[in-house]
């Protein structure tokens, strides 16, 4: 691995680096409380991309700035990733950090599998993160919800396996599904093109499919359709 290392391990003071104005990257309050947390019970666990050249962070706006609410306006010792390149690879880079694309998918199986051992909250995660990853198979507490389940001595155990089988199918499939909408158009330069909406009552929800004659069934919508309910209005 030592001949692809094209970066050296070192500290600089928070002075020395300069946030990058064109990074693409942001995050909620909620979710930066959720870093903040993360940081002061871990500490900084791996070091931010720093440009020698410029000064400029190419990677870990959003630690960085996590760490200057905890340290409040001190200089402070920064663990960095030192690397000397040119603007444009820079630019390249702090998107390439970031990108979802370039990042893999979750293995939902093995997510729902590694909640018992660490909560869907420590890992990050709130309820509508959950819901929309599993389809609201999975619950907050990484336990599957089953509705009108029969009791075990009314299912055989063989029955039983097999229904596991299928929701784990399930699963694996809405996955896919996810994967494929998020990559259908082939755009590698994308760097986060769909978003999640949680809608306050089921009713809503099919008052707003209704508006915009999208089929009640549809897993994703399209840009069009959201145009189409508010044109509508």
């Amino acid at each position: 691995m030592k001949e692809l290392q094209h970066f050296k391990f070192g500290t600089v003071k928070r002075s020395q680096i300069k946030f990058a104005d064109y990074n693409p990257r942001i995050i909620d309050e909620s979710n930066q409380k959720k870093l903040i947390k993360a940081i002061k019970e871990n500490g900084l666990i791996e070091p931010l991309v720093w440009n020698k050249r410029d000064g400029v962070l190419v990677g870990g706006h959003q630690r960085l700035t996590a760490a200057d609410k905890i340290y409040r306006k001190k200089d402070y010792d920064v663990p960095v990733a030192i690397i000397d390149v040119d603007e444009k690879t820079e630019k390249k880079l702090n998107v390439q950090l970031n990108n979802p694309s370039m990042q893999g998918d979750w293995d939902l199986n093995e997510l729902a599998d590694l909640s018992k051992d660490v909560s869907f909250e420590d890992m990050g995660f709130n309820k509508a993160d959950i819901d929309f990853l599993f389809d609201g198979s999975v619950d907050f507490d990484g336990q599957f919800i089953e509705d009108d389940k029969p009791s075990k001595k009314e299912t055989p155990y063989d029955d039983e396996v097999e229904d596991e089988k299928d929701k784990m199918a399930g699963l694996a499939e809405f996955n896919k599904k996810k994967a494929d909408f998020r990559h259908k158009d082939q755009d590698d330069t994308i760097i986060n093109f769909y978003t999640k909406v949680v809608f306050p009552s089921n009713d809503a929800k099919e008052e707003f499919y209704k508006k915009a004659n999208i089929p009640a069934n549809e897993e994703f919508i399209t840009f069009d359709q959201l145009k189409r309910y508010f044109e509508k209005k």
